[in-house]
């Protein structure tokens, strides 16, 4: 009811809408709620353990989700304050969809780490931020849906059946936990991402294939993403931010002349001639800057605005573009066998996961892992083996284990029959 618009304004209501407003957020939230006590559990974790960092000391994942947080209470107080549940009930939305769709998912790994070495603190600062995310939302969403409030402050806080979320505090942002410098620069790492995850698509590179590097362009006075973030994301080496794209990138000009005729009458012709000795990459920068593209003609040079030209971008062989206004970003697609090794790993991985899911295996369930036809993988067994929970990666096939599972998998550049053996250790 309150996420569709403000309750007294009329609205039309069906199960599609309601259906809607539930797999949207409520399921959403459910399932971050249901991922968190998973881990919570297995971890043993207390909110109150002296050994969780300091917000200041945590990973900038934790440190803008915790921004992030900061701007929903203050957003909602005020729209509740106001009498206006719809805005409120708007950026609830909102900040569970980040939560979910990609604090979480870019947090996965934390909350089980297996790597040799890994810090402790770096687990537990997710944890507790995801923790206090929860719970400050079980205290946002009291007045809108009581009843699973509630249930989410109980679950959460340990209360006991006579306490009630309805009786607890109405959230305040921490002093200093808002942070807009670090939320415009996650907000452009989210906006790159994207286009460079569209940029796969359309060269129909998966992105578990690593790449070695995407090249970025941005606009003059752009922020600054966050180190390592954009590059996990796009599963590649490193990110060049480059102020040409030249190398990687065929620029055309398409003047407007609907919009030029009436303007330049007689003068359109000599302009459709001087157009192939303009520098379409130089023009394209002046485009970027928002300033018009200065053609020379005969009788006098003209000025073309904005949107009286259209830049054609398209990629070089060897590259996948995709561009939104003036941010671009340009992977490249060639790759070595180094590259292709460590895609066909993370092909290896996924199936053994979704192997893992077949049997029934708990998420903290260790295994012995048989790979056979994947030889040339065994420099990468150690990460394989730490993604899967692998006690053992073996290259033979298990004793007495049946025939175990095919699948074939595609480096690029050839087909592999895998045979797969899971057992529990």
């Amino acid at each position: 009811m309150f996420s569709q618009g403000s309750p007294w304004t009329p609205t039309r209501v069906s199960f599609e809408v309601i259906d809607s407003a539930m797999r949207d957020s409520l399921l959403t939230l459910w399932n971050t709620w249901s991922f968190f006590t998973t881990y919570a559990s297995l971890n043993g974790f207390d909110p109150a353990d002296p050994a969780i960092p300091r917000p200041e000391g945590r990973s900038v994942l934790d440190r803008w989700m915790l921004s992030r947080l900061a701007a929903t209470v203050r957003d909602a107080t005020v729209s509740l304050d106001g009498y206006e549940p719809f805005p409120a009930a708007t950026a609830i939305a909102e900040l569970i969809d980040d939560t979910s769709n990609w604090y979480v998912r870019r947090s996965r790994r934390r909350f089980w780490r297996t790597d040799p070495g890994a810090d402790p603190a770096d687990s537990l600062g997710a944890q507790a931020t995801l923790h206090e995310v929860l719970v400050t939302l079980s205290r946002l969403l009291a007045p809108l849906c009581p009843f699973l409030a509630d249930r989410m402050w109980r679950d959460l806080t340990g209360a006991a059946d006579a306490d009630s979320v309805h009786l607890a505090d109405w959230p305040e942002a921490r002093p200093g936990d808002a942070d807009p410098t670090l939320d415009a620069g996650m907000a452009l790492a989210r906006r790159l991402s994207s286009l460079g995850r569209a940029a796969r698509a359309e060269a129909g590179i998966k992105v578990r294939q690593p790449l070695a590097r995407a090249l970025v362009y941005l606009p003059p006075g752009s922020p600054t993403p966050p180190p390592g973030i954009v590059e996990d994301e796009l599963n590649v080496d490193r990110v060049d931010i480059t102020a040409e794209l030249g190398d990687v990138l065929d620029y055309e000009l398409i003047p407007n002349y609907k919009l030029l005729g009436p303007r330049l009458r007689d003068r359109v012709q000599s302009l459709r001639a001087a157009m192939g000795s303009v520098d379409a990459a130089a023009a394209a920068a002046e485009l970027a800057a928002g300033r018009s593209v200065v053609v020379p003609l005969e009788d006098g040079s003209v000025e073309l605005a904005g949107d009286e030209i259209e830049l054609r971008v398209r990629a070089q062989s060897g590259f996948a573009v995709s561009r939104d206004g003036a941010e671009v970003v340009a992977l490249d697609l060639a790759l070595d066998d180094d590259l292709r090794r460590r895609g066909l790993a993370r092909e290896v991985i996924r199936n053994v996961q979704e192997l893992r899911k077949s049997i029934g295996l708990e998420v903290s369930d260790w295994i012995h892992l048989h790979l056979v036809g994947v030889d040339d993988l065994e420099p990468l067994f150690d990460l394989i083996a730490r993604e899967v929970l692998a006690r053992s990666v073996s290259t033979v096939p298990p004793e007495g284990a049946g025939e175990g599972i095919e699948v074939e998998l595609d480096d690029g550049e050839s087909v592999h029959r895998v045979r797969i053996w899971v057992i529990r250790a």
